[in-house]
């Protein structure tokens, strides 16, 4: 007569098997859940796969980027619109002769609208033979700026035949083309006399 074997599963068997089954599970899970760089093939990550803005500044390699869309412009503006533009600087004259109690222009630069950086300068020439009385001066005016110069502040005390250097600047806007213009100024007591090489330079400082 065969008998039947009859397997009574124990309890803790039960308990045993399930925690093997759960130790199995979690293992290949933790194994599959670390991934690293030598895990992954070439060209494997593609575009789509990129979360937007995922990648950040500290992660690109700056010399692989391209010129940003209009970063070649500045307020829609190419670069040569804000080189530094200059005018004048030569002078018109070797010297302007200067006479009793008037008012002379010994020089004139031509300028397009905008703003500037004006400089004038020259050398005043007493060719008297007497001391040059108080009152004699130059302006540089442009765009309704303008700065002065009295000579008797310079370091000379006029003596006959000196020659009094000078030199002048202001910042001034034209909203409309004009002129930066160099005066000098005498009163009844000049006798004779000049300005040395007066000229005028200006440098552009908006485009």
């Amino acid at each position: 007569m065969i008998r039947k074997a009859i397997y009574r599963i124990h309890p803790a068997s039960v308990l045993a098997m399930l925690a093997l089954f759960v130790a199995l599970g979690g293992g290949a899970y933790a194994a599959v859940g670390k991934i690293g760089s030598a895990d992954i093939k070439a060209g494997a990550i593609t575009k789509p796969k990129i979360k937007k803005d995922a990648v950040t500044g500290a992660k690109v390699k700056e010399s692989t980027l391209g010129i940003v869309p209009n970063a070649a412009k500045l307020a829609g503006k190419e670069p040569s619109a804000f080189e530094s533009k200059g005018f004048g600087g030569s002078g018109d004259a070797a010297f302007v002769n200067l006479t009793s109690e008037s008012v002379t222009e010994v020089a004139s630069q031509a300028l397009p609208a905008g703003t500037y950086l004006v400089l004038a300068r020259g050398g005043l020439n007493n060719n008297s033979g007497e001391d040059i009385p108080l009152g004699q001066g130059c302006t540089l005016s442009a765009g309704g700026t303008s700065q002065s110069i009295d000579f008797t502040g310079l370091a000379a005390n006029g003596a006959p035949g000196d020659r009094e250097e000078f030199t002048l600047f202001v910042v001034a806007t034209l909203p409309s083309p004009g002129n930066a213009v160099l005066s000098c100024e005498t009163t009844s007591k000049w006798k004779s006399g000049n300005v040395i090489e007066p000229n005028i330079a200006a440098v552009s400082l908006q485009p």
